[in-house]
């Protein structure tokens, strides 16, 4: 996804992929229109920004971390971001 410099973006920071079915999950409360997705430990995905509107992670399926309720949006969702 190419989006202006001036675009505001949630950022969003994951730990890693949930790997047994390939699913991330984002707290319900942090969904924005524009989301920055920035991974911390996973070193596949370390480095790199990634891209995910607030539509679809609103269509996935609600699941919670033990915690809160969150999104569970499959990482094949997920676009590389650019900004220009």
């Amino acid at each position: 996804m190419i989006l202006g410099s001036t675009t505001p973006c949630q950022l969003i920071k994951i730990w890693q992929p949930r790997y047994k079915d390939k699913k991330i999950l984002i707290a319900k409360y942090k969904v924005g229109t524009h989301n920055k997705i920035v991974f911390t430990k996973a070193k596949h995905l370390m480095g790199n920004d990634w891209y995910l509107s607030g539509k679809n992670i609103v269509e996935s399926e609600l699941d919670t971390n033990g915690k809160i309720p969150c999104y569970a949006v499959d990482v094949d969702k997920l676009e590389p971001l650019e900004r220009i």
